[in-house]
């Protein structure tokens, strides 16, 4: 039996994929901005009942904290929707037939009727208060190199606001990515190893890019990995954007269960019941520290709790350079905004002297392996922080507590929010239920994405170099550049054009440059109007109209494709007026000659061809 096997191991995956297509549930673009916003506006959230009259207990935590936020609008890709001022507009057809795609690709059923559902989300990044989301598909199956992973769910929902800035009683969010199309996969807990949970994110990652309709960039993908072991809690980690990390993620997690159960078992040992932290009782320790070397405390209004019994445990590793007292300072933070306490086992430090350690001590009422915690802050938030701590404590009872952890750079985890139950979810009353009959669904049946090992034959078949197979094999290419092959255009020009010249005429900040300008440029390449060492300008000049006809564009460039015959005889020229250079240099000349002719055609030849005839005039001249 494996390491795994023998914890019980347990872990799915909830991937949330954005669509480079409009939003959701509006016409406005799905593009991000720098820029400053047009406008700003404030709310306030407060949590709401189910139709059955329940609260969502991570809608309640939410509310406790009071806090303000702050909204980030622009005029072009915002609009009253996201300002939760007007209702929605029926789902974007084409993320709808994306994700369509991939339910078929992933063999699920899809649903005769889709419903959209409110799903409360609680922590201000949706105006609304809540996040719209439509249950497209169930089942199907994913396959790994040593194992079919089953898929529980197919959904498509909007993408949150962006955090721009947090404070303790205020958070700035930006418009720009709410209403974003968000592809959600969710798998059955299936996966028994670290090594599993990774291959399965880079096999849906694959899934979705296959689509050519998957945005890409850091934040476009985002995993969340539900983990448990035996005599655990299922535990979900959100927000892992790093692919090569996830197995990293699994590890510290059952790292921290096995150290919390260990820490339970420690406190039934030492018989510390429920109504040991039911009778903590926060004491005022301000005038202890009236002259402490302490900056942080020293003349500010300093509060402390007792934990029966709990010496020693709030050190507890449990993950690298987190102990127990982190978790219950990571709690405090999420609940109370408060971003520091003290325990009694990571002192003596900062400056606070073993003398105020026994003061503190005897003030708390502690004896022998009671601990005790502090913090600074007014009286009110000083009670809240410490009943948290207290609370937190209690749950070391229980050993895993269920909730939702915030992925931290390096592997690590902090606690954001039990996990929310079903009393968040209600339907959504403005739009219709939407349903896809069996004539649609075998249209797109008909044209969905080729897998990799099938692209990979196909543009091997068509003369494409193994790089650029990599390269456009999961681009958002694929799908138009296989289309550019139906119609007889040359694979790696095509290919070269798509994956490096345009992402230069980005870089150069050059916009407009429709896939339908690509093709009508590679059409004219392919009928040799054009040369293919002008696309990128060809197409940098349309850009600047491009409403413009091709054939003016040519026009405007002064662009004339020369004949072979013309073209010998030009480079036959460009050879007389430099006869001493290829006398003394001969076939070697070639370089400097290439330059020449390509600066007097001006891009009326392409440069294969070119060299080809110079060569050949070179050779004559040579046996002459």
């Amino acid at each position: 039996m494996g390491e795994w096997e023998k914890l019980g191991l347990k872990s799915g995956l909830e991937c949330h994929q954005q669509l480079d297509t409009g939003k959701l549930f509006c016409r406005c673009p799905s593009v991000l901005r720098e820029d400053k916003p047009d406008l700003v506006f404030k709310r306030k959230l407060r949590a709401v009942a189910s139709e059955l009259g329940e609260f969502d207990r991570a809608a309640l935590e939410a509310f406790g904290k009071d806090l303000t936020f702050v909204y980030q609008a622009y005029k072009e890709n915002t609009c009253l929707l996201e300002a939760d001022e007007q209702p929605p507009q029926p789902a974007d057809e084409e993320a709808l037939e994306t994700i369509l795609k991939v339910a078929l690709m992933a063999k699920s059923q899809i649903l005769d009727e889709m419903i959209v559902m409110r799903k409360q989300v609680s922590d201000g990044s949706v105006v609304s208060g809540f996040q719209r989301t439509m249950l497209v598909a169930l089942g199907g199956e994913l396959k790994l190199s040593n194992k079919t992973v089953g898929i529980q769910s197919l959904a498509l929902e909007e993408d949150a606001a962006r955090p721009m800035q947090k404070s303790e009683k205020e958070i700035v969010y930006r418009l720009d990515r709410l209403g974003i199309p968000l592809i959600e996969l969710a798998t059955a807990p299936d996966l028994k190893t670290p090594e599993e949970v990774k291959e399965c994110a880079q096999r849906i990652g694959q899934l979705f890019r296959r689509t050519c309709k998957a945005k890409r960039g850091l934040g476009t993908i985002r995993q969340d990995i539900n983990i448990s072991i035996e005599k655990g809690a299922r535990v979900e980690i959100k927000g892992v954007q790093d692919l090569g990390m996830i197995d990293l993620y699994v590890r510290r997690e059952v790292q921290r269960q096995q150290a919390l159960l260990e820490i339970k078992e420690e406190m039934l040992k030492r018989k510390i019941s429920e109504k040991d932290f039911a009778e903590a009782e926060i004491v005022g320790l301000t005038q202890i520290f009236s002259g402490t070397e302490c900056r942080f405390l020293k003349g500010k209004p300093v509060f402390g709790v007792k934990l029966h019994k709990m010496g020693g445990l709030l050190g507890k590793e449990v993950q690298p350079e987190r102990r127990f007292g982190t978790e219950l300072a990571g709690y405090v933070k999420a609940i109370t905004g408060v971003k520091g306490i003290v325990h009694s086992d990571e002192l003596p430090a900062y400056e606070i002297s073993e003398r105020e350690i026994e003061h503190v001590r005897h003030k708390c009422n502690c004896v022998m392996d009671d601990a005790f915690a502090l913090v600074q802050a007014d009286k009110e938030k000083a009670k809240k922080t410490l009943q948290a701590v207290v609370e937190r404590c209690k749950q070391g009872l229980v050993g895993v507590p269920e909730e939702t952890r915030n992925a931290l750079e390096g592997g690590n985890t902090e606690y954001s929010r039990p996990l929310p139950g079903a009393a968040r979810m209600y339907p959504e009353t403005d739009l219709e239920p939407v349903s896809v009959d069996a004539k649609q669904l075998s249209g797109i049946a008909k044209q969905l994405p080729l897998t990799v090992e099938e692209r990979e034959k196909l543009y091997a078949e068509k003369g494409l170099p193994g790089k650029l197979i990599e390269g456009m094999e999961l681009s958002n290419y694929a799908c138009f550049f296989e289309r550019l092959l139906e119609k007889g255009i040359n694979a790696t020009t095509a290919a070269t054009l798509l994956l490096d010249g345009l992402t230069q005429l980005r870089r150069e900040g050059t916009k407009d440059v429709s896939n339908q300008m690509v093709e009508s440029a590679l059409l004219l390449e392919k009928n040799k109007k054009i040369s293919k060492d002008i696309l990128l300008d060809f197409l940098r000049q349309w850009s600047k109209g491009p409403g413009t006809k091709a054939e003016d564009v040519l026009k405007g460039m002064g662009i004339e494709r020369v004949s072979d015959e013309r073209l010998r005889k030009t480079i036959v020229d460009i050879i007389e007026k430099n006869r001493s250079l290829v006398e003394a240099k001969g076939e070697r000349a070639l370089a400097a000659l290439m330059g020449d002719t390509m600066r007097e055609l001006k891009g009326k030849a392409d440069g294969s061809t070119i060299s080809r005839i110079l060569r050949e005039e070179l050779a004559k001249k040579a046996k002459k």
